[in-house]
């Protein structure tokens, strides 16, 4: 018997290219990683006719199947459990109550803050809108110990005005 070398081959640019056994190896070793997991989740339905077509992103393949699903109603545990996975999330939504207390708190803060002179109204704008201290005074055109000084004082009125708001 004859002994063939054997030639390896990866897709450049849409063509095949000859390379060594190590790139070879090296290109396709996380398809094939990618494509085994695929296939024992039952996420891959590629034939052994099409394998070598196989580039490893399953999400756009035509072969691509949704694989294992599980249920939020799936018991945790045995099949005689009353846990299931609904019971294990948790509701992050806000109440009712602290929608309208919150409601309350802006409309009280909106109202004190219309009680503040102009420079301080500004202040305050540029901190809503995410300014830092250091920007905020270079917009203001003061330095920044005395805009800390004045962003102390309204902080201080209105902490001292919303007092009854504070959790």
């Amino acid at each position: 018997m004859e002994n063939k070398e054997r030639k390896y081959f990866i897709p450049v640019n849409g063509t095949l290219r000859e390379v060594s056994e190590k790139i070879y190896r090296a290109y396709y070793r996380p398809i094939w990683n990618t494509r085994y997991h695929a296939r024992k989740n039952g996420e891959c339905r590629c034939t052994k006719a099409q394998l070598w077509k196989c580039d490893g992103v399953c999400p756009g393949c035509r072969y691509h199947a949704a694989g294992r699903t599980v249920s939020i109603e799936t018991p945790i545990g045995s099949e005689s459990d009353e846990l299931t996975l609904v019971n294990t999330l948790t509701n992050d939504a806000p109440s009712a109550e602290s929608i309208l207390m919150d409601k309350e708190f802006l409309q009280v803060l909106y109202e004190e803050l219309e009680y503040l002179d102009p420079e301080g109204k500004r202040i305050c704008q540029l901190f809503m809108n995410g300014c830092s201290e250091r920007e905020s005074a270079r917009i203001m055109g003061m330095a920044r110990s005395t805009f800390k000084h004045h962003w102390d004082k309204i902080r201080t009125y209105l902490q001292e005005r919303l007092k009854d708001y504070y959790r």
